[in-house]
């Protein structure tokens, strides 16, 4: 894949996930989860892997792999082959937690950094990605049942000790 293909292919993506939920995301909300991964027959449970899958995606590794390009003493071949080792088993997983989409997307990312030539075309390819999967995770995000962790409100049971 080549690595201007694939920041196409992202942000063709992102537009059209922009207002229309993406169906592996929509899915999720059902129930419907590849494999019927499940936690004792719920789902919630597999809602809340993803959300977090794609918010460490986003608010740490790709953020992080930018700013760590951006050093000067960094060597692409060691950061292609860092990141490969890191998002193989992200990739892998988001399946289990119910957006294969996602994970589609994100070993489109990993077969394009084999095209890349410098630093430059590693931080517009992470960055392409990265508002991508931003996108995605902003609707995982929306259908979590935030309200059923209400239930979970902090208590003193000090007096329990």
């Amino acid at each position: 894949m080549d690595w201007k293909i694939a920041i196409d292919t992202f942000e063709e993506r992102r537009l059209a996930i922009w207002e229309k939920m993406p169906q592996d995301v929509y899915n999720l909300s059902q129930g419907i989860v590849p494999g019927d991964t499940n936690v004792y027959g719920q789902y919630v449970t597999t809602m809340l892997y993803a959300d977090s899958e794609l918010r460490t995606l986003c608010d740490e590794v790709l953020f992080y792999l930018t700013e760590t390009a951006k050093e000067a003493s960094v060597d692409l071949a060691t950061l292609i082959a860092f990141s490969k080792k890191l998002l193989d088993y992200k990739q892998k997983f988001f399946v289990f937690t119910g957006v294969p989409m996602a994970s589609e997307m994100l070993r489109m990312y990993l077969d394009a950094l084999d095209s890349l030539e410098n630093l430059e075309q590693f931080i517009d390819l992470t960055n392409a990605a990265l508002k991508y999967f931003n996108r995605h995770h902003m609707w995982v995000d929306l259908i979590m049942p935030w309200g059923v962790y209400n239930g979970f409100a902090k208590q003193d049971f000090s007096k329990y000790l």
